[in-house]
């Protein structure tokens, strides 16, 4: 279709045509509502998307009136807002996120409104020629329908939500141990810092690295527990990422549109590291750049840091107290050691950003991962999934997967992120 970039035409990406966008020369769609003026772009990390209401949520091509369930939401009212107004359709976060889908379809049909609302309050058009996805469903005018019973992703979800009642943990959730690993992490790393801050050691700022890294890897989990939320700013601001952006960006864009001209993660290491498979690389990206992946890793994390500030700056994200902990750790570190501390900080966040980052491109780079064809080709969102992520050394235990920052078990990560 006119979203899928061919893998043998070397275009990522094409742009969205009639597939994508209501037919301009109509007034009104097919259900008779009235298509106002193609709105404005809202971005999402880079990512221009046009979200169709500034009232109404639309959900498996119905739409809801949330306005009254805000408070309601065990999510937050946040989360919300932010599927309704920086996104363009609810589907597939509605679908991701509520394991027991059962319940959650039945609690969503007493805020469902009729087409006659939506016809008055008008539905924004998506521009021609704007950047388009793969997904099939969401190609036939964003109009994507809740899945059957019977569809691979519903009776999995199905199977886990049965297991988690049995196990007396319905709505998921981690477990004591889990906590509990968590607060010895953030304690090694509190101690890391002040050790390395006080003693200049290049070994423990070596140590402080990895401690930020587990840190890190915990805050991409807390960032979908809703009851969690400041123990994801515990875990990503203190070692320089954002708990903001990437409350946004990663349960919103990086796990509804995997490895599609939309994810976020798609392109971040352009143009050193391409990982996009319908791009064909120069001769320096595909012979020299690889073998330098760990030179690059060294300023991930600075380039994480600078790429989100730059949405700041356009106005596109929020600044928030938390994006001054990472300039207030090199400057303490200044103060006390000169540019040697400048160096102290530069060897934690290298071995953060190569631990950290190589552990995370390997989620979503692996052979099948780029198969563009098989992921056109799914049949659900969940099967999308498992065409767009990657998993290794599975049998292994939770406290053992820490040497893989727990990133190993990505494709369950991704069908049930809570």
């Amino acid at each position: 279709d006119s979203c899928s970039g061919n893998p043998q035409d070397g275009v990522q990406g094409k742009v969205c045509g009639e597939a994508c966008s209501p037919d301009a020369s109509s007034a009104k769609n097919g259900a008779g509502k009235e298509w106002l003026p193609a709105r404005e772009a809202v971005w999402s990390s880079g990512v221009a998307f046009y979200p169709p209401s500034r009232k109404y949520w639309r959900i498996g091509g119905k739409w809801y009136d949330f306005e009254p369930f805000l408070e309601k939401h065990p999510g937050g009212a946040t989360v919300l807002l932010l599927a309704r107004d920086r996104f363009e359709d609810c589907t597939f976060a509605f679908e991701a996120h509520h394991h027991n889908y059962r319940r959650a379809r039945a609690v969503i049909r007493k805020y469902e409104v009729s087409e006659e609302a939506v016809a008055a309050e008008g539905v924004l058009q998506r521009p021609k020629g704007a950047v388009g996805h793969w997904d099939k469903a969401l190609a036939a005018k964003l109009d994507v329908k809740l899945l059957g019973h019977e569809a691979f992703y519903s009776v999995l979800r199905d199977r886990v939500a049965e297991h988690l009642r049995a196990t007396g943990c319905p709505d998921g959730g981690p477990t004591l141990a889990c906590k509990a690993l968590f607060w010895a992490s953030f304690v090694a790393w509190v101690a890391c810092l002040a050790a390395a801050w006080y003693s200049g050691f290049q070994a423990i700022a070596v140590l402080l690295g990895f401690a930020a890294s587990w840190l890190g890897a915990f805050g991409h989990n807390w960032v979908h527990q809703p009851r969690y939320r400041f123990w994801a700013t515990l875990s990503l601001d203190t070692v320089g990422f954002s708990s903001e952006g990437w409350f946004r960006e990663h349960i919103l864009q990086h796990h509804m549109y995997t490895n599609t001209p939309w994810d976020n993660h798609f392109k971040g290491t352009d143009p050193f590291l391409v990982t996009d498979p319908t791009v064909e690389r120069h001769w320096l990206q595909g012979r020299v750049l690889p073998y330098l992946n760990p030179l690059i890793l060294c300023f991930a994390l600075y380039g994480n840091y600078l790429a989100h500030l730059a949405e700041v700056v356009k106005g596109n994200e929020v600044l928030t107290m938390g994006k001054l902990l990472l300039p207030l750790q090199i400057g303490v570190f200044f103060l006390r050691w000169g540019w040697y501390g400048i160096w102290l900080v530069f060897i934690s966040n290298s071995v953060l950003g190569i631990y950290y980052f190589s552990m995370a491109l390997m989620n979503h780079n692996a052979e099948h991962c780029h198969d563009v064809s098989a992921r056109n080709a799914s049949k659900d969102w969940g099967e999308a999934q498992l065409n767009s992520s990657a998993d290794w050394d599975c049998g292994c235990s939770f406290v053992s997967a820490g040497r893989y920052l727990w990133l190993n078990f990505h494709t369950v990560h991704h069908l049930f992120p809570r």
